[in-house]
């Protein structure tokens, strides 16, 4: 437990660094950014304290209370949140980690872009996970605002975008940016075996 405490603060040092050389102009970005990040770890350590299965943890459990987390943040109060998530998936805390930094990565960026009109009825980001065989998970989140004018402009210069693929990595995973008609989607595809303990820091940012 020590372990990932200190593993997961070395994680937030790591994002910190590097938002404050990409958003040095605009620290409200950076703030609001390490607030879901951190909301997110405290939720997953409050969960953690209380079991002492670290390998088969309910997936749904954590989503439903990472969107009542997320709900309570900056500028997301008027925006839907819903997550369907199988309730048969149970993963390990080391899979579960960086999955909840991702969909705090594809979240803060939907609250920021997807919605330009504050008075756009019906906002919703929405998350569904299932299990694809026995081996293998898929993520899909989506929102239904006004989409990716430009995806390219995402992959090559944006760096929650490089955060999000380190993190995909970490997890052995595939991130592809889907076509939508309405909105914006992510698909993530993604075993939920691993064989070894995932060092965040050091694989995601070349920590000592």
């Amino acid at each position: 437990m020590h372990h990932r405490v200190k593993n997961n603060l070395q994680v937030l040092s790591s994002f910190l660094n590097l938002e404050r050389r990409e958003y040095k102009d605009n620290p409200n970005r950076i703030l609001d950014n390490m607030q879901a990040r951190l909301s997110s770890l405290a939720l997953l350590h409050e969960k953690t304290y209380n079991t002492e299965d670290f390998i088969n943890s309910n997936l749904g459990d954590y989503m439903k209370d990472q969107d009542a987390t997320l709900h309570t943040l900056f500028g997301a109060k008027d925006i839907n949140f819903t997550s369907d998530v199988d309730p048969e998936i149970h993963l390990s805390i080391d899979v579960i980690t960086p999955l909840l930094l991702i969909v705090d990565e594809l979240t803060m960026n939907a609250i920021k872009h997807a919605f330009p009109d504050p008075d756009m009825p019906n906002k919703t980001i929405s998350k569904k996970i299932k299990m694809l065989d026995d081996h293998i998970c898929e993520l899909i989140l989506s929102d239904n605002g006004v989409g990716l004018k430009n995806p390219e402009s995402l992959i090559n210069h944006n760096l929650g975008w490089e955060i999000i693929n380190n993190l995909t990595r970490q997890i052995n995973g595939e991130l592809e940016i889907l076509d939508c008609e309405i909105g914006t989607g992510f698909k993530i595809v993604f075993p939920v075996n691993f064989e070894h303990t995932i060092e965040y820091h050091r694989q995601l940012w070349g920590g000592d």
